[in-house]
């Protein structure tokens, strides 16, 4: 085969492996848009059945049937209650929003049409101004009136994360960070925390580089639940 001929060749065989790049390349874009909706569609599912499950069986019931982590049913049923909110961007803003961006933007604020209006109105800002805009609007949590870091906790879960933020304060000197503490930890997001504290938790500082929790902390948080089983969480949020 001349030269020539083996030109041809490989210029056809570029022109098919472009086309096929692009194919598989569109389709992935349309996987990962259509898995938002998919999520949407199985969190509202899994918010109807946690409603419908016995206090206690939630998680066994999670695992037994529908082969998800807990972590991931959390990730469903929050994206399923900003669903008006995340549709609306969608067809005004961002129609091609995929399930990481919309759990992006959930992380980074409690209410997605101020934080796209932050964005765009700091796009053009520089230097100082850019810092002074974002530290007057509160980054990187921006929250509206009402806002309520404990949004779909049920009454136990509110009462343990505001135990930890006092064993924060009180045990590990925290202060008034404890509170912004336990409110980073809520948006990754860990539904209590055991999970925290557990292999979750370790697995997730080690993926970040953060430190591991020393056992001494957690027996001394196991300990200072103990010692304070007979608050209630408004006793409780009276001495943060």
């Amino acid at each position: 085969m001349s030269e020539a001929s083996n030109d041809i060749a490989f210029s056809n065989s570029l022109a098919e492996l472009a086309s096929r790049i692009k194919a598989e390349h569109g389709a992935v874009s349309t996987a990962l848009k259509e898995s938002l909706r998919h999520a949407l569609v199985a969190g509202e599912l899994l918010l109807e059945a946690k409603g419908q499950v016995s206090h206690g069986q939630w998680l066994p019931w999670l695992r037994d049937h529908c082969s998800l982590s807990e972590r991931t049913a959390q990730l469903y049923m929050r994206v399923a209650k900003n669903r008006s909110e995340i549709e609306n961007q969608m067809r005004n803003t961002v129609a091609d929003l995929s399930l990481n961006e919309a759990v992006a933007l959930l992380a980074l604020s409690s209410n997605i049409r101020k934080l796209l209006q932050f964005a765009k109105e700091i796009e053009n800002l520089e230097g100082e101004d850019f810092v002074k805009a974002c530290v007057e609007a509160g980054a990187g949590v921006i929250r509206s009136p009402g806002y309520d870091k404990f949004v779909g906790r049920s009454d136990h879960e509110r009462r343990e994360w505001n135990l930890f933020a006092l064993f924060l304060e009180q045990t590990c000197g925290m202060g008034g960070d404890a509170a912004d503490h336990i409110e980073w930890v809520l948006q990754r997001p860990f539904q209590d925390v055991s999970e925290w504290f557990g292999p979750e938790g370790d697995k997730f500082r080690a993926l970040c580089g953060m430190p591991p929790i020393p056992d001494k902390t957690k027996k001394a948080w196991a300990t200072f639940v103990v010692d304070h089983a007979a608050l209630t969480e408004a006793n409780i949020v009276a001495q943060l």
